[in-house]
């Protein structure tokens, strides 16, 4: 099947289409990738624990703990150690066919979590209002399908929440001993920051997860949404999340600027941003580390971007 000829239209054919995927390393090339010492002792003690509690997934090669290690590359040990905890949760419970039930994957880490709130509860509360905005995201777009996309506004607003991506930058916070305060948390030009960062790693997954085959039962990602949006094929598709990758990357950058520039901005201020710029190259080169996505052929894909993907139609 050629790419013009893809579409989400249900049908009795199953095919394999080859495509290239968008250059997103590239766009990441002004954050610098670096990583926590601690990797390789919190990914076997991350994993272990997993498997003490019955949550089983191929970690080893789903490699969370590498995540982590390149998202929080200052954390000590203990903290790390939630870092990785709390991400392997996060994609557990996505890689779940339905939602679970509230909070109750996170509940395993919720004493972890309740000492952390006792120290900071300003943090616990914006930590524990993404978790429910996180879930309710996660509702709307289980209850989507391919005869339901939703129009790119709508589905950028949710994507930000469905991540999990916003829980996963507070804990920048938490890894650093940071304390925002309300009036800089909240501060429009920092939430902006906040969201290009969101989108920019959210929709890398969203193109590089369509490795893994298209269906009509597939979850609605980006890519989806653009084809009708758009009006257009797969691989074209695929080359405009490349190009809003890019809009983002220079965006953040730019939102950057004008943040240093603040009155708001301090030493605390300053170190969430750069928390902020290794969450997107950590997260951005895991996509390649990682089999969640591509299986062993990440390198293949991160020289040529080409990939093979089962498509039905």
């Amino acid at each position: 099947m050629s790419d013009s000829s893809l579409s989400l239209t249900p049908g009795p054919c199953s095919r394999t289409v080859s495509v290239q995927l968008p250059d997103i390393l590239s766009s990441c090339t002004p954050f610098e990738l670096r990583v926590n010492r601690h990797c390789r002792s919190v990914s076997r003690a991350s994993e272990a624990w997993l498997c003490d509690v019955g949550l089983k997934l191929e970690w080893k090669g789903i490699k969370v703990g590498l995540w982590a290690s390149l998202c929080y590359p200052g954390a000590d040990l203990s903290q790390l150690r939630l870092g990785a905890d709390f991400l392997s949760l996060l994609v557990y419970e996505q890689e779940q066919d339905g939602c679970t039930d509230e909070n109750e994957v996170f509940d395993l880490i919720s004493d972890r979590l309740s000492r952390v709130a006792y120290k900071n509860p300003a943090w616990y509360m914006r930590f524990h209002r993404s978790m429910r905005m996180y879930h309710d995201a996660r509702r709307r777009l289980h209850s989507l399908d391919s005869t339901c996309v939703p129009d790119l506004e709508t589905y950028i607003d949710l994507r930000r929440n469905a991540s999990g991506l916003k829980m996963v930058f507070h804990l920048i916070e938490y890894a650093g001993g940071l304390d925002l305060p309300e009036r800089v948390s909240a501060h429009p030009v920092l939430k902006q920051l906040t969201d290009q960062a969101c989108d920019l790693i959210a929709w890398s997954e969203d193109a590089i997860s369509c490795a893994k085959g298209m269906t009509p039962s597939s979850r609605i990602n980006i890519v989806t949404v653009l084809m009708k949006d758009r009006n257009c094929s797969f691989g074209s598709a695929l080359a405009y999340v490349g190009t809003l990758v890019k809009q983002s990357a220079d965006g953040f950058l730019a939102t950057e600027r004008q943040l240093a520039a603040c009155a708001v901005m301090d030493d605390d201020t300053r170190r969430y941003v750069r928390g902020l710029r290794d969450c997107i190259a950590g997260s951005v080169n895991w996509l390649y580390e990682t089999e969640r996505y591509l299986g062993t052929k990440g390198n293949e894909v991160r020289a040529f971007g080409w990939v093979f993907v089962p498509v039905l139609d």
